[in-house]
């Protein structure tokens, strides 16, 4: 069988269908996943054909600027109407029997709508249906449109006790967990065992952000902790004996370690320290974030950080806080057992080879 992928290309929506790609194509099945140059090889190297393609959003998107969700609906049509003749140049002649697409990419519904072959919607969000929607806070008719177009079908990447109104999604929406898959060892140690440690990244979009990286190093160079941080391409300026900093860290391997994980609440990040079992605090930069952010502290998996947490003293009690909760420690192991029993990326490749027939 041949599975066709159409996702967005930040590595957040990418990620998890890597993980499923990976599974189908261990199965048997034939997979397309079309790409931006920078993730060739990340793809190229699950086993699965990469066509290459221009994305006109990533290549506007600036990340220091704060969109709104209008905006961000916006740029999503008007990339879908330039990027669906590549798409169909790229399946000319070899369409897929099963077109799997992005809740964000609206070319995904165009191809599956025009050339009425099965298809799957993914969410590599919290989904949003008729009772809640992920653009709630600045609901349009446009943005109506976009949430309505439903498949018969959708994969979510998050457990249904995650989801905000969870109860409310029927039987087309299956709640999978999150689907992270291997990544390359790097044979990362924490460099001392006999303190916490403190785990800070915003991914990969959002983490030009050297003057919150010079706070933590403030708030944390006297304290017994270790410090690990993804900061990118940021100038930090500063550092600490106890504090390590890396361009690109290897985040599996450090969350395995980590006491409290500091994250921008992008989903991906999110699920991975919620897989791990690890306290979340979240500093939110787009709304998505924040729903998300909201979300860890609504379920007491952690906390949202405000702008005046955002102090030496506010900072350190609020990753001491978490670390001393007992009560959060349970929700957090019961949050990961909900995880594991959701079925991962087995589960999703199960329910991709049914949905054909």
């Amino acid at each position: 069988m041949h599975i066709g992928f159409v996702c967005g290309p930040g590595i957040g929506h990418l990620t998890p269908v890597l993980a499923v790609a990976r599974e189908l194509v261990a199965r048997g099945h034939r997979v397309t996943v079309p790409s931006t140059v920078e993730h060739r090889e990340l793809i190229g190297a699950a086993g699965v054909a990469a066509p290459i393609y221009r994305s006109p959003l990533k290549e506007s998107f600036r990340p220091e600027v704060r969109y709104s969700t209008q905006e961000l609906l916006t740029a999503f049509r008007r990339e879908a109407e330039q990027l669906l003749p590549r798409f169909e140049e790229i399946f000319a002649g070899d369409r897929p029997d099963l077109l799997v697409y992005d809740q964000a990419t609206m070319v995904g519904w165009l191809l599956a709508d025009r050339w009425g072959v099965p298809h799957v919607r993914t969410h590599p969000s919290v989904a949003s249906n008729g009772h809640f929607t992920l653009w709630g806070r600045s609901f349009t008719a446009e943005i109506l449109e976009f949430t309505e177009h439903q498949p018969d079908l959708g994969l979510v990447f998050c457990t249904r006790s995650f989801q905000p109104f969870g109860e409310t999604f029927d039987e087309r929406y299956r709640f999978v967990g999150p689907c992270i898959g291997e990544r390359p060892a790097t044979g990362w140690r924490p460099e001392r065992t006999d303190r916490p440690l403190l785990y800070v990244s915003f991914g990969s979009l959002f983490n030009d952000r050297p003057e919150f990286y010079r706070l933590v190093v403030e708030a944390f160079r006297d304290q017994p902790w270790q410090v690990v941080m993804a900061v990118g391409k940021a100038d930090v300026g500063v550092t600490a004996p106890n504090v390590e900093l890396h361009e690109f860290a290897p985040q599996l391997e450090i969350l395995r370690h980590a006491s409290v994980f500091i994250t921008h609440a992008g989903m991906g990040g999110v699920q991975e320290g919620l897989s791990a079992g690890v306290p979340l605090l979240g500093v939110p930069q787009i709304e998505e974030q924040e729903l998300n952010a909201d979300r860890i502290a609504e379920l007491g998996l952690g906390r949202r950080l405000r702008p005046e947490d955002l102090t030496v003293h506010g900072l350190r009690d609020a990753v001491t806080g978490v670390l001393a909760d007992v009560e959060m420690r349970d929700r957090l192991n019961d949050m990961r057992a909900d995880i594991e029993s959701a079925g991962g990326t087995r589960r999703a490749a199960d329910i991709l080879e049914a949905a054909v027939g």
